[in-house]
């Protein structure tokens, strides 16, 4: 009788053993075994202000790790209640999950990746050289000729001349892009227009509808509005400016424009830069020019849709990044002369 109820004692602190130990080792396998056998490459992107919770859904779903609570359990140890640093991340299935999870707290990027901005108004010229300048591509020629001659199948670009002499100045999205080293130009391109599409889907095609403008008209438009502009709040004020002076037959008159044909940013135009012959200098050709003249964000793409409604013909910068606006000739005389003393 003793015998059985000492045995039984065994077995019942042994279970309560195993019970107390079993989550412990559950644990410790979970982060310090391979995920796979098998190594295969994984890319891995920390969005801008990621929650921690986004961030554990998507390593389980990129198949690093296969337990969402132990993952949230082990972060709460380490104290880690902020979110990871933004890029991108190389991880592979044959690491453990608390080696990915050091990657991620170190903020070890992808070293082959490079965060690359296209500045709001760069032009396509501008863009390739940048590309150059960071590593990303070594030829910039070969950007240019992609952009001119590569074929891209989009619904936006299927209106755009055949002549024109930039074909997709204007259609290359400023934005942030993480990008590979030595990836090759048409990626890099067809990344641009992936992100022009998403905004042409959600913020332009359902007003072009109800509009008498076309993708291509509003692109143009916001391109000299984007060159023109400092200020957001400014922006459907010079666009009621400029379709303003094309509703009275007045050409635009846009430094900007002059700027591109000639090639080069000039910080003074001087009237013989005013009669250069191009079908970009809006001084001599009524119209809107034959093309965009730089890459528009967001806003001036928005402002040429929708732009205010006022009866202004004419703005002054101040000087502060701000304009003056009037639709009287000799206001706008004296202004000017005004900011210029």
């Amino acid at each position: 009788m003793g015998s059985n109820t000492s045995t039984k004692r065994i077995w019942f602190i042994g279970i309560t053993v195993l019970i107390l130990i079993s989550p412990f080792v559950v644990y410790n396998l979970f982060l310090n075994l391979p995920i796979s056998k098998t190594k295969i490459d994984v890319e891995f992107r920390v969005a801008n202000g990621e929650s921690i919770n986004t961030v554990i859904n998507n390593l389980n779903k990129k198949g690093l790790i296969k337990s969402k609570l132990l993952a949230k359990i082990y972060l709460k140890n380490q104290n880690i209640n902020k979110t990871f640093k933004k890029g991108v991340y190389r991880f592979n299935t044959s690491m453990t999950p608390k080696d990915v999870f050091k990657k991620l707290i170190n903020g070890e990027l992808d070293p082959d990746i490079l965060s690359f901005t296209v500045p709001e108004g760069y032009t396509v010229k501008q863009i390739a050289d940048k590309l150059v300048s960071k590593g990303v591509i070594k030829d910039a020629d070969a950007f240019i000729k992609e952009a001119e001659n590569g074929k891209f199948d989009y619904e936006f670009l299927n209106n755009i001349p055949k002549d024109r002499p930039s074909r997709l100045e204007g259609y290359l999205f400023p934005d942030t892009y993480e990008l590979r080293k030595g990836m090759n130009e048409r990626d890099i391109i067809i990344k641009m227009l992936d992100t022009f599409n998403y905004v042409y889907k959600t913020s332009l095609k359902e007003g072009l509808a109800n509009s008498k403008l076309t993708l291509d008209d509003v692109v143009i438009m916001a391109s000299i509005i984007e060159r023109e502009a400092k200020s957001s709040e400014e922006r459907p004020v010079i666009a009621s400016v400029f379709y303003n002076r094309l509703n009275i037959n007045m050409p635009l008159q846009s430094c900007a424009t002059v700027q591109y044909a000639l090639g080069k940013t000039k910080p003074v135009l001087y009237f013989k830069d005013l009669e250069i012959d191009s079908p970009y200098n809006t001084y001599k050709n009524a119209g809107l020019p034959v093309g965009p003249i730089a890459n528009p964000g967001k806003d001036s793409l928005e402002a040429a849709l929708n732009p205010a409604k006022t009866e202004f013909i004419y703005f002054v910068a101040k000087g502060d990044g701000t304009h003056h606006f009037t639709k009287d000739y000799n206001e706008f005389l004296r202004y000017k002369k005004l900011l210029n003393n």
